[in-house]
């Protein structure tokens, strides 16, 4: 028996680093996400880089608690199918250390800022920013900056820890304050220091200072973006950090992402 899901929607697609397969992270009508990967040359080239015509072509879902799944076609002329599904426990944040948890099919994202980084709004809050692993080979970015959020919390460094975000239990992101403001200039080189200042008295590095890292409004500037901030007790560290800002507020270079 097979399983016809009456919407499916494509969240997100990336390639698989493990192997040469495409991999999509997909939303069923019932709000269960699943990750079903596909091998090359089983639909024309175009199609996977366009989810209306995909989704269509995609096999029926097979039935059963499951959350990844992997479609092949043998030949040339065969049907593309499911080659298997397993329940496979994904990996997870760990650093958990805010009280309040939200699930991600409990947002409205509303608009991409960064492939991993959304606005999105929630009943209670508002719009808020969430951001949070998609994949499981991202888990290990947003290990790190959930851990850098307690070092700094509470102490008006970056914007407002809201809580933790889920997925099936696991969580695999965060919930940020929006903070409404302008990336740093040359202009702004003070009240920058003064915040990466304050970061080092707390024996953190930030460890990716540029001006997009940096959310300047009218009473305060904001770090963001911790993936590659460490602990460090390290004072030459810090004072090249602080010493190589000025460059790095008048590079007018694009934003990576």
């Amino acid at each position: 028996m097979t399983k016809i899901s009456t919407t499916l929607q494509v969240l997100h697609v990336a390639d698989d680093p493990s192997s040469p397969a495409t991999i999509y992270r997909l939303s069923e009508d019932d709000g269960r996400i699943i990750y079903v990967s596909i091998d090359p040359d089983v639909y024309d080239e175009d199609d996977y880089c366009s989810p209306s015509v995909l989704i269509p072509k995609l096999p029926p879902l097979p039935p059963g608690n499951w959350n990844k799944g992997h479609i092949i076609r043998r030949e040339e002329n065969s049907e593309p199918h499911f080659a298997w599904t397993r329940h496979i426990n994904l990996p997870g944040i760990t650093s958990i250390w805010h009280e309040t948890f939200f699930e991600y099919n409990s947002l409205d994202l509303s608009g991409n800022l960064m492939p991993n980084v959304s606005t999105a709004f929630h009943l209670e809050l508002g719009e808020v920013i969430a951001k949070f692993a998609r994949f499981e080979w991202e888990i290990g970015a947003y290990q790190a900056e959930t851990e850098a959020y307690q070092w700094i919390d509470g102490h008006g460094i970056g914007p407002k820890f809201l809580g933790h975000l889920t997925e099936d239990g696991r969580v695999i992101g965060f919930l940020l304050q929006r903070v409404d403001g302008h990336y740093a200039g040359i202009e702004d080189l003070t009240r920058c220091e003064e915040v990466v200042r304050k970061l080092h008295s707390l024996g953190v590095m930030h460890g990716d200072l540029n001006r997009y890292n940096f959310i300047v409004t009218e009473d305060q500037v904001m770090l963001i973006d911790f993936e590659t901030s460490t602990k460090s007790h390290d004072e030459g560290e810090m004072a090249a950090e602080l010493v190589g800002l000025r460059e790095k507020l008048t590079d007018t270079s694009e934003r990576d992402v």
